[in-house]
């Protein structure tokens, strides 16, 4: 039986700090992996009143305010250039100075209780580490800590009225009372009976400072925080410790690094690179291009050239070109200026969608008479 208060995101750090005890009691002397997989912040927005309640009040000046001190708190602490130009309000997003009261606090409602998901997050992983550090294991352990995409502006419609909700969980609370989906402004966010996500403003405010969001592969879909300690034994000496770095690397480079930091070859299939080196101080930058799809949405990264296709953005539907060292927010499309490296690229990634299996988006079978889909007016 879960005790009454129960909390999913303490459970999960309550048992790897757990299983961490246990491992340094234990006579096995093989290393060991864990993969701590968060659900939070990713809505329904849950968190306890008590750690609401700290954070109620902070976003009352709104997500325009937010998205303008992030941006400067980036640049002031050296975590991004101050060349990024900081991207314009989300055309889908309202002023904050349009909403009326009632709105206002109900939305600072709603980023309190997300800023409560990622306080406990986050002070649980501290309780992580200082479990590695009282058993001793710190200085051998290799830990990344990431995202797996941007801030999402997923909206939650009232009462799954698309009819499916209710199949993912179960529509009642641990004592029977009924779950209302969506985000209703007339219920407070954060409890147990209520379902709800921070929406597209306040995802555009996480985001700060990239374009777009979860599902698109423009940098506000993409580019996440990616953390690494690095044991001593593994430097080689570097005493760098806190480099920043923003050179691209995808969740495949990651395998290939754990297959170096291990000893043992990386498989051939294995298209990732090891960062390896990057992390030892050395100067490196990946050497294969990066290409992604989900959704329709499509882009390939090829040294400091970005081609970006948005499925669901506004406007025309053709490719855009970025060059991301001086431009990394993506706001100066350079796709009229270099026609034939838009080509280039387009085809680059026709060829790896082809090999690796992508599949027109909406999912359809092929047109009769039709051999392939490269030739589908789907994207090109």
């Amino acid at each position: 039986v879960m005790p009454e208060d129960f909390y999913y995101t303490d459970a999960i750090n309550d048992e790897a700090c757990r299983m961490i005890e246990s491992k340094s009691k234990s006579d096995n002397e093989q290393p060991f992996f864990m993969y701590v997989a968060h659900t939070a912040p990713h809505w329904p927005l849950h968190a306890p009143q008590t750690e609401i309640d700290k954070h109620r009040g902070k976003y009352m000046k709104g997500w325009d305010d937010l998205r303008q001190k992030r941006h400067a708190g980036l640049v002031e602490q050296n975590l991004i250039p101050s060349t990024w130009e900081c991207s314009p309000r989300d055309v889908h997003c309202a002023a904050w100075e349009e909403k009326d009261d009632k709105t206002q606090q109900w939305e600072d409602a709603r980023m309190a209780t997300y800023a409560a998901q990622i306080t406990i997050m986050d002070e649980g992983i501290g309780r992580i580490t200082e479990s590695l550090r009282k058993t001793g294991m710190y200085d051998n352990t290799v830990i990344f800590f990431l995202s797996d995409n941007g801030g999402c502006a997923e909206y939650l419609k009232e009462n799954g009225e698309e009819g499916h909700w209710p199949e993912f969980y179960g529509g009642l609370t641990r004592d029977g009372k009924k779950i209302d989906v969506g985000n209703l402004q007339h219920l407070e966010p954060g409890g147990e009976e209520t379902f709800m996500s921070y929406d597209l403003p306040w995802a555009n405010a996480s985001n700060t400072p990239f374009r777009l969001f979860k599902s698109w592969v423009h940098e506000g879909g993409i580019a996440t925080p990616f953390v690494v300690h690095l044991p001593k034994a593994l430097s080689r000496g570097n005493k760098d410790h806190e480099k920043i770095c923003h050179s691209p690397w995808i969740m495949m480079d990651i395998v290939a690094t754990c297959c170096k930091i291990g000893g043992i070859p990386i498989p051939s299939n294995l298209e990732g690179e090891s960062f390896l080196p990057l992390l030892r101080g050395e100067s490196q930058c990946r050497q294969r291009p990066i290409f992604w799809e989900h959704q329709g949405n499509c882009a390939v990264r090829d040294g400091k050239w970005k081609l970006v296709y948005g499925r669901c953005e506004e406007g025309d539907d053709d490719w855009e070109l970025y060059d991301m060292n001086k431009d990394r927010t993506e706001l100066n499309n350079l796709a009229s200026q270099h026609k034939d490296r838009v080509e280039q690229m387009i085809q680059m990634w026709k060829e790896w969608a082809e090999r690796v299996g992508v599949k027109p988006w909406p999912l359809h079978p092929i047109p009769e008479g039709e051999k392939d889909w490269s030739n589908l007016p789907w994207l090109w």
